[in-house]
């Protein structure tokens, strides 16, 4: 079969490699798209270690079930489909208690050295399949991954009504963010980032505030315009100067959650946070019951502003050079298998 495949640093080509089984308890899913995610373009690039080549990435996809496993039941062949990405086992503490974000034996498709679904076919255990509702398209679908992320982060903080909160980052999981906290009820949406196009974005899907801090004392600006303080962040960036950003711009006793996952280490200003009594959440993935929450905001929310592109997996190699470059005026490529 064909399959995008990862071989290093840059280095991403269409290749034919074996056509995967499956055992009695999986479901072969012919992938009709495969969203790129920035934690690809990360792998691409090499910066993570998190891609080991060669491999195939893809983990925010759609398709269509092509053959059922022996013991497979409630799943039909021709099934339209989005699959949670993530193989868990079930049984330890955290799969237990619902948490299997935290497995303890996770394995993610497209991650490592795990074969994902930038390829014509992907072998996905029964218990990740969900059946895409009628109204939503394979384009479409392939956002429900990201979102399931942006609602654990929104859930994870708490009250989110009547609030004043602030974004750090306007990529793909940031414009979520937004769009949640919207229909949650925040009262002031402020959103940082330093790519113009994005926080255009941010202000067309509802944004009361956009500000690019290389250019602005967005400190000083927010504290002008909301002076009772912004309550919530979403830091969903991860690097250093966009956590203290988010940080610092806290009024005490406010509440940061952590969704970017760039840096591994950053320096942080700990008597600031004690001081002030701030609160910092971690947020990983998503949960499948997440995932399947998630499907009733798939509907609601607008992902026309954000899909930059559909292109098919022949490009996809020109797609992630464009990614991959700083300059890049591209928020979301979806590939069509």
């Amino acid at each position: 079969m064909k399959a995008l495949v990862y071989y290093g640093p840059k280095d991403i080509r269409v290749s034919n490699i074996e056509k995967p089984r499956i055992g009695r308890n999986e479901v072969l899913v012919k992938v009709e798209a495969c969203g790129i995610c920035g934690s690809d373009v990360h792998g691409y690039l090499g910066i993570t270690g998190r891609r080991i080549p060669p491999m195939v990435m893809g983990h925010e996809f759609t398709g269509i079930v092509e053959s059922l496993g022996e013991e497979v039941e409630n799943i039909s062949i021709g099934d339209r489909v989005v699959v949670y990405p993530a193989r868990f086992c079930g049984r330890c503490e955290f799969c237990k208690v619902g948490l299997t974000n935290l497995c303890s034996n996770r394995t993610v498709f497209g991650v490592m050295n795990v074969n994902g679904a930038m390829a014509e076919y992907v072998a996905v255990p029964k218990e990740n399949i969900l059946k895409l509702p009628d109204s939503v398209d394979f384009i479409k679908g392939t956002f429900l991954e990201p979102l399931s992320v942006a609602y654990r982060a929104v859930k994870t903080a708490g009250n989110i009504l009547n609030q004043n909160v602030l974004i750090v980052g306007a990529g793909t999981i940031g414009l979520l963010i937004l769009q949640i906290v919207k229909l949650g009820g925040a009262r002031n949406i402020i959103v940082s980032d330093i790519n113009d196009r994005r926080l255009e974005i941010a202000k067309r899907l509802g944004g009361d505030i956009a500000l690019n801090p290389d250019r602005e004392d967005i400190k000083a600006l927010i504290s002008q315009a909301i002076p009772d303080g912004i309550s919530v962040a979403f830091e969903a960036v991860g690097l250093e100067v966009t956590v203290n950003q988010a940080l610092n711009i806290l009024k005490n006793r406010g509440t940061c959650v952590f969704v970017g996952n760039s840096m591994k280490n950053i320096i942080i200003d700990m008597q600031n946070i004690v001081t002030r009594e701030l609160r910092i959440l971690g947020t990983y993935t998503f949960t499948i019951e997440e995932f399947k929450d998630s499907v009733s905001l798939l509907e609601r929310i607008n992902i026309e502003e954000m899909l930059s592109k559909v292109v098919p997996l022949e490009e996809g190699p020109e797609a992630f050079e464009e990614l991959a470059k700083k300059d890049s005026g591209i928020l979301k490529v979806v590939l069509r298998v």
